[in-house]
């Protein structure tokens, strides 16, 4: 993951909405039933980043379930790379819906391919135990780190504490809060927002060196375990576990500020040698 500067075009104007991109990119426009497309579109050609086409096709599948039931789960994967100047169209699968659980299947698909998939469990709330084995470790409140910019992402503000190893382009452990005044839509957009924050810091970071890089995520899943407001600062810490066969596997904790772990997430990404340039 790059930090790279970049344009988009204005988003469309749509009823009560005041332009926020973070607002607009959750906001799809229905094209028919179970079917939906993006709206905002950066004005030139760029990487569709991971973590936009995700929380973009939960959103879909969120708006063809009950409203009492969230998603507590998605599983998904990458396929070919997206462009974050053209729409991309989200076609929903309603695989079941039970008596507390609905299950849904998306497919973003540009230029008539498919670029990702996601498959999606929705659940009615109820009681139940409430127990947590995982902690957050000991790390500086928000009010004490000092601001950084989280690359390719709108309207989210960042924090973090200490030096940053030399690859480290997003810190292995941060807070982030949205500023988006969609973040206080309900639980679904807050989902979404967290989703969209997951896929940015690569755990692989840590195990780089000069000669083996991550590059391009190759999947990616979430487990929503307790409500969030992601207007409210998360701390997120991403751990490496595995690096083989050209692929590298990291987890990832979401915590809130009362040390509450409200999600887990996990991804696979290539992790390859770094190709040179033969001298003459």
């Amino acid at each position: 993951m790059s930090r790279a500067s970049f344009t988009f075009a204005p988003a469309p104007e749509l009823d009560g909405h005041p332009g926020d991109p973070l607002q607009d990119l959750l906001d799809l426009e229905e094209v028919e039933t179970d079917l939906y497309r993006s709206r905002l579109l950066f004005a030139d050609h760029y990487a569709l980043y991971g973590g936009q086409v995700a929380a973009q096709a939960l959103r879909a599948a969120g708006l063809t379930v009950p409203p009492d039931r969230l998603p507590h789960s998605l599983h998904s994967y990458f396929l070919r790379p997206g462009d974050a100047s053209r729409p991309t169209v989200f076609q929903v699968h309603r695989d079941r819906d039970g008596r507390s659980y609905s299950a849904r299947r998306v497919v973003a698909v540009q230029d008539g391919k498919a670029i990702f998939t996601l498959s999606a469990s929705f659940h009615a709330a109820q009681e139940g135990p409430d127990e947590q084995v995982t902690r957050a470790r000991p790390f500086p409140s928000p009010e004490e780190c000092a601001p950084f910019t989280l690359p390719r992402l709108f309207s989210m503000e960042s924090r973090s504490s200490g030096a940053r190893k030399p690859h480290e382009i997003v810190p292995m452990r941060f807070w982030a809060r949205s500023t988006a005044s969609s973040a206080a839509d309900g639980q679904l957009l807050h989902a979404c927002v967290l989703t969209y924050l997951s896929d940015i810091s690569s755990g692989l970071h840590a195990i780089e060196d000069d000669d083996a890089r991550a590059s391009a995520s190759l999947d990616h899943a979430v487990w929503f375990h307790r409500p969030v407001r992601m207007d409210d600062w998360t701390l997120t810490e991403v751990v490496p576990h595995s690096a083989a066969g050209g692929r590298g596997w990291y987890t990832g904790s979401v915590f809130d500020t009362s040390g509450r772990l409200v999600a887990s997430f996990t991804q696979e990404a290539l992790f390859r040698h770094v190709r040179r340039e033969s001298s003459a």
